[in-house]
């Protein structure tokens, strides 16, 4: 729910201003079925999902009754490889592709909703702001402390990747 989404950003130094402006990057990139398709299935699908969005993704994402988790979606439908506030617009309309990303419009906070609502109107204020929230982010000290590495593979360990 939303506050855990708040109270993990929290427990890094990050506000909720900042969860919703680094939400943002989600206007571009790729997710697989897998992290999504509990949304689709099911008696009752995730009623925040707008109905024909819901319909493609549950195409997009089975073979027959069998869900194919390795296929990807966009996460963003209209702009999927452009840095822009579509994003935004998307969680108004109902197609937020990851639970996460609807939840700061659909069952958010007050606060959470009207960043939305000012990302849509405010394109200049988003890309300012998602510059200073990346740069506090980057400042995050690593709860590895110093025995943690950059990914070249983030699915795997650096040992094990193949570069």
């Amino acid at each position: 729910d939303i506050s855990t989404l708040i109270s993990k950003f929290k427990d890094v130094g990050l506000t909720e201003k900042d969860m919703v402006t680094l939400s943002g990057a989600h206007t571009i990139g790729k997710a697989r079925c897998a992290t999504f398709s509990s949304r689709l299935m099911g008696v009752q699908p995730d009623s925040t999902i707008q109905t024909e969005y819901l319909t493609s993704l549950q195409q997009l994402c089975t073979q027959g009754f069998v869900v194919n988790n390795n296929t990807l979606a966009a996460l963003d439908l209209e702009t999927p490889v452009t840095f822009d506030n579509q994003y935004y617009v998307n969680l108004r309309s109902g197609e937020g592709l990851l639970k996460t990303d609807q939840l700061l419009y659909s069952n958010g906070s007050e606060t959470t909703r009207e960043l939305v609502e000012f990302y849509i109107q405010n394109q200049p204020a988003f890309f300012e702001n998602f510059k200073t929230s990346m740069i506090k982010m980057g400042n995050i000290k690593p709860l590895t402390g110093t025995s943690g590495e950059i990914r070249r593979n983030c699915k795997f360990i650096n040992s094990y990747s193949s570069a």
